[in-house]
């Protein structure tokens, strides 16, 4: 009986988490469209804003896409001139990407209608309530991270 619970739950968090998520990007898609962004572009935007030029293997451990899709995203970005590429100084095998001016007037521009909707959908909830979900979905993600068997193999 315990295991069966173990597993309904374990399903019911699953589902909880992939639902939110995709309501999460259909309530907050109208922002980004509005800005002629995906979500994924606002992501490179975003970290390179806030941590500065970075190379591209950098940029690919702290995005949120995968290898495939963030090669896209970034030839799309600097296509638009948003972010350049360029050799670096320490390493010339290596490629830096940084914001181009173009690139920091999005950022800048954008980051209010971001903030904006982001209030808007998550408003119904409690600073602690936020606070709380944060330190869980943390600890879930550790816990993910952690986790020794390869499930692959199954």
């Amino acid at each position: 009986m315990k295991r069966i619970t173990h597993d309904r739950e374990n399903m019911a968090l699953v589902l909880a988490l992939l639902r939110s998520a995709q309501q999460f990007h259909r309530a907050i898609g109208p922002a980004f469209r509005a800005a002629g962004l995906t979500a994924s572009q606002w992501d490179v935007l975003e970290t390179l804003s806030n941590k500065g030029p970075m190379t591209v293997n950098a940029l690919l451990e702290r995005a949120l896409g995968t290898s495939g899709n963030l090669d896209v995203v970034i030839k799309n970005l600097i296509r638009s001139g948003l972010v350049k590429k360029s050799v670096s100084d320490t390493d010339r095998r290596s490629r830096v990407l940084s914001l181009t001016t173009e690139g920091r007037a999005k950022v800048e521009t954008f980051l209010p209608a971001h903030n904006a909707a982001l209030a808007e959908i998550f408003e119904g909830l409690p600073a602690d309530g936020k606070r709380q979900t944060i330190r869980m979905l943390n600890r879930l993600r550790r816990s993910m991270r952690h986790t020794r068997k390869d499930h692959t193999d199954e």
